[in-house]
């Protein structure tokens, strides 16, 4: 009876060391090597650095269509408020700007208040000049920006240290799961070995 409980708990801790060991070992090989070793007729290289190029372009496809598309970024940048901002501070300048330039001869024939004069025009055209200025923006931003590309370059420029970084950080809660998993499998594999070894047979 004391040895079939010696030989159950070896078993027990044998096989979750094994599967903790084997799962980790996996995960390791996930990240390394990181350049290719050959070894006979085979090449062994990690997982994510061989397909690093693959997944920027993945990676970089889904951001571009899933969370940060062109049309998002306009509108962050160029929203209404924003723009509300920036026409009053578009409209104050011109006011200055225009007082500052008309001859005094010419203020003149404004009436008695030209500034006021000069402000009503503004506020009177500038709205409709600056909603068609901004829509110019946005239609060439749109044009010229190209999320994809710019994802991938910042990845590409990235060293294998930093790329394993990054995906540790969004993986380490996941791959510690997995080595747990490892574990607890091994262990529920040493009990039905003990049991199969020394119960049923």
């Amino acid at each position: 009876m004391y040895d079939n409980i010696i030989r159950l708990l070896l078993m027990v801790v044998i096989g979750g060391l094994i599967g903790y060991l084997t799962n980790r070992i996996a995960i390791k090989m996930l990240f390394r090597p990181v350049n290719p070793i050959k070894i006979l007729f085979f090449t062994i290289q990690g997982v994510f650095p061989k397909r690093k190029d693959q997944m920027a372009i993945s990676l970089a496809d889904t951001i571009e269509k899933e969370l940060l598309s062109k049309e998002v970024i306009m509108d962050k940048i160029l929203n209404d408020e924003k723009i509300e901002e920036l026409k009053i501070l578009v409209k104050d300048s011109l006011v200055s700007r225009i007082g500052d330039v008309i001859p005094p001869m010419v203020k003149m024939f404004l009436g008695s208040n030209p500034d006021e004069f000069i402000k009503n025009i503004v506020d009177k055209e500038g709205d409709s000049i600056l909603d068609g200025l901004v829509e110019d923006i946005k239609g060439k931003g749109l044009d010229d920006l190209n999320i994809r590309e710019i994802v991938k370059e910042r990845i590409d420029s990235l060293d294998f240290v930093e790329f394993e970084k990054i995906i540790f950080g969004l993986m380490s809660q996941e791959l510690r799961f997995v080595e747990i998993i490892g574990l607890f499998l091994g262990m529920f594999i040493g009990v039905l070995q003990f049991f199969i070894t020394y119960v049923i047979l």
